[in-house]
């Protein structure tokens, strides 16, 4: 899956979180929760990093309804770009990123006060997971 040097190309997709999405969309269980948990852990995932530099990685973030830090996370470039051009206002819209293994993005949630992990946010399907199941599924990794 990763490229040269453990990297993921640009064109990276983690299709198995994408298809436990929808599955989970169509049917709210805890064992799809549990299933895309499982798959969200393995491949890559990409990090939203506009607005950062060369010296200062910044995670961009979202807001739940109630202002609390949600982190995003993306299983392509192109749901990525689909969502900042759904919030800045259309196609074009400069974006940063980074694709990493999965295990690291799900472990961003420890720096921070995140309550949740949403996957794909704007996308068809998404999903919001609640820290304490993120912390689960990271165990002592």
């Amino acid at each position: 899956m990763a490229g040269p040097k453990g990297r993921f190309p640009q064109s990276y997709e983690n299709a198995p979180v994408r298809k436990a999405l929808a599955v989970i969309a169509a049917q709210p269980t805890l064992q799809n929760l549990d299933a895309l948990l499982a798959a969200a852990t393995q491949g890559g995932l990409v990090v939203d990093v506009t607005g950062s530099t060369p010296d200062d990685t910044r995670l961009r973030t979202i807001s739940s309804t109630t202002g609390e830090a949600v982190l995003p996370l993306f299983t392509s470039m192109d749901a990525l770009r689909a969502a900042v051009a759904q919030t800045a206002g259309g196609e074009g819209s400069p974006v940063q990123a980074v694709i990493v293994p999965a295990l690291e993005a799900l472990g961003f949630i420890r720096t921070a006060d995140f309550v949740a992990v949403q996957f794909d946010p704007g996308a068809e399907h998404t999903m919001v997971v609640a820290r304490s199941h993120i912390e689960s599924a990271l165990g002592d990794r």
